[in-house]
């Protein structure tokens, strides 16, 4: 887990979340810092008040909250963390290891999404973010706990990177996605 990063333990929070509109706004607010309503739908693809009945459920479950001025859908919010982490293995009961099968698969759709329309539209970025982009495909040979290792140095090489607005960011800098996964190449039968 990254510092700022809200830890989702409750099976509920991890269901309300699972839902592409509230991912998809809960990653907007994340880039943007603050949005409304309008402009979270606008960029999800949602309406207005669409977007604002999923706000007011990110906001029931303590993922986003209201940021100062404005009022209705023209209020602007802001996520109450930097990202957020959940652990699978720690789900309990039928309840939280659904709810956290759903937001896992959830996010594998988000990132397959997201990596598609990169390479879609690779051939139109400057240059230097060809460049500068990256992706990989290792298979490394470790332990559970060499895992587990190989995680925390990660994040806390990403730490120094976790900027909390633009205010705070060099001027060449926009927001890029890292899409990390590990997990054990041969799985158990089903």
């Amino acid at each position: 887990m990254s510092d700022g990063d809200l830890l989702l333990e409750d099976p509920r929070t991890l269901r309300a979340l699972a839902h592409p509109a509230r991912l998809a706004i809960l990653d907007h607010l994340g880039a943007a810092g603050t949005a409304t309503a309008t402009a979270c739908g606008a960029a999800v693809g949602v309406s207005p008040s669409a977007a604002s009945y999923h706000l007011r459920a990110l906001a029931r479950y303590g993922l986003v909250e209201e940021a100062d001025g404005g009022r209705g859908r023209e209020r602007p919010w802001r996520s109450r963390g930097a990202g957020f982490s959940f652990e699978p293995s720690a789900a309990t009961g039928p309840a939280g290891e659904a709810a956290s099968m759903l937001l896992s698969s959830q996010l594998v759709e988000s990132g397959e999404r997201w990596t598609r329309e990169y390479i879609r539209g690779e051939s139109q970025l400057p240059q230097e973010w060809r460049q500068a982009s990256h992706l990989a495909n290792k298979t490394l040979v470790l332990t559970p706990a060499e895992a587990r290792e190989l995680v925390e140095r990660l994040e806390a090489v990403l730490r120094p990177y976790l900027r909390s607005g633009r205010d705070e960011s060099p001027d060449a800098a926009r927001n890029v996605r890292l899409l990390l996964r590990l997990f054990p190449r041969e799985l158990p039968p089903s």
